[in-house]
């Protein structure tokens, strides 16, 4: 009978132990804090949680499809998925706390765009249904530099006076501002140094619009992307004097040099012509004893630009008047007019050295100074204009 009652009792303290242990239901007590964090960082995540005691356990979980079975990282602080990356584990889950109150947080390393989403903290409670289960969720967002689109044309030509859409695509997180602008540094063609969007339409498109445009996507993780179009023209020429009007003495051996800039795609061809005073017509001119032709080299002009020289050597009275620098290639043609004048001594770089003792004229220009000035100062835009 004593040992009845014995059993009778140790079962009472035993059922009063055990309804005192799980009368505090275990709770996750604050929300799980957004994690921003850029590709390659690490990621923290923490549940709070208290009155945690086992049967139950601290699950994290990650819902990888809308509708499929989560994926199921961790219970308690024991990692379920042996994921290694570049030596390291993928995952693991630090406990912090003291007495009733913990803190499970899950490390997501080496993150990648695959690691963006929702995690779930979550209680498992044995014979209580799961929809009953204490549980938070919070997000991981991985932000991923830009990288441009593949699939859209580097190389575009296109004639004169057509229209023109240039396109840029890219990806990354969050999504990137894509912004247009010319690789030479002058405006664009519809005005302004910068265009925004994915697509920039020129229309009308001109020859001065004619080089490298440079797509840029930024999304503030570094670094930006870019994506250059080397957009190409084919126009009739443009033919530019470098100096329109030109003096030389007559009778005094001295030469005088008329160059003009020609611009053309393709390229033309340059023929110089000289105005016959009594009957207006256009003579051509040939490379001979009196004029010489020349193309001029200079790394600052562009691929389809050329600079040409005729040189009138010994210059003599009839050689005064107009003249005509004119190129032709199957879009059209254009042409740049000169006019020689006399004056009352030598121009140029080659005239004879001012006898000492005498103020130089003011009539003299050194050819050197005036090209230098000229050529630092020139803008190809302003000269391809019609």
């Amino acid at each position: 009978m004593l040992i009845r009652m014995t059993n009778v009792l140790s079962a009472v303290v035993l059922s009063s132990i055990f309804c005192s242990v799980y009368a505090a239901r275990p709770e996750i007590v604050d929300d799980i804090l957004p994690e921003v964090k850029k590709q390659g960082q690490t990621a923290y995540l923490n549940c709070s949680v208290i009155n945690l005691q086992s049967p139950a356990q601290l699950q994290w979980l990650k819902q990888t499809t809308p509708t499929g079975e989560p994926k199921h990282i961790s219970s308690n602080e024991t990692v379920l998925i042996d994921e290694v990356v570049e030596g390291q584990r993928k995952y693991d889950v630090v406990k912090y706390g003291s007495n009733d109150s913990d803190i499970y947080q899950l490390i997501v390393g080496s993150l990648t765009e695959t690691d963006a989403g929702n995690y779930t903290c979550q209680i498992y409670l044995p014979n209580q249904n799961s929809t009953e289960w204490p549980r938070e969720s919070g997000s991981l967002t991985v932000q991923i530099p830009p990288t441009i689109k593949a699939g859209h044309p580097a190389d575009i030509t296109v004639q004169e006076g057509q229209n023109v859409t240039l396109v840029c695509e890219a990806n990354g997180n969050p999504a990137p501002n894509i912004t247009w602008r010319r690789g030479d540094g002058f405006p664009l063609p519809n005005g302004g140094f910068q265009q925004r969007g994915g697509t920039y339409d020129i229309n009308q498109i001109q020859a001065t619009d004619r080089g490298q445009f440079i797509c840029i996507a930024d999304n503030n993780v570094k670094p930006p992307a870019s994506f250059t179009v080397q957009l190409e023209v084919r126009f009739a020429p443009y033919c530019t004097p470098v100096q329109d009007t030109v003096g030389q003495a007559q009778n005094l051996r001295f030469h005088a040099k008329l160059e003009c800039l020609v611009a053309a795609n393709p390229r033309a061809e340059v023929v110089w012509y000289k105005e016959n005073k009594a009957t207006q017509e256009k003579e051509q001119i040939q490379d001979n004893d009196k004029y010489k032709l020349e193309q001029q080299d200079d790394q600052r002009l562009k691929a389809d630009e050329k600079w040409y020289t005729l040189e009138i050597k010994n210059v003599q009275g009839n050689d005064y008047g107009d003249y005509y620098c004119t190129g032709k290639n199957k879009y059209g043609e254009g042409q740049a007019q000169f006019q020689l004048f006399e004056t009352m001594e030598c121009q140029g770089p080659n005239c004879p050295s001012v006898a000492a003792g005498k103020a130089p004229s003011t009539y003299k220009v050194s050819m050197v100074v005036f090209m230098i000035g000229l050529i630092t100062s020139f803008s190809i835009n302003k000269c391809l204009q019609r």
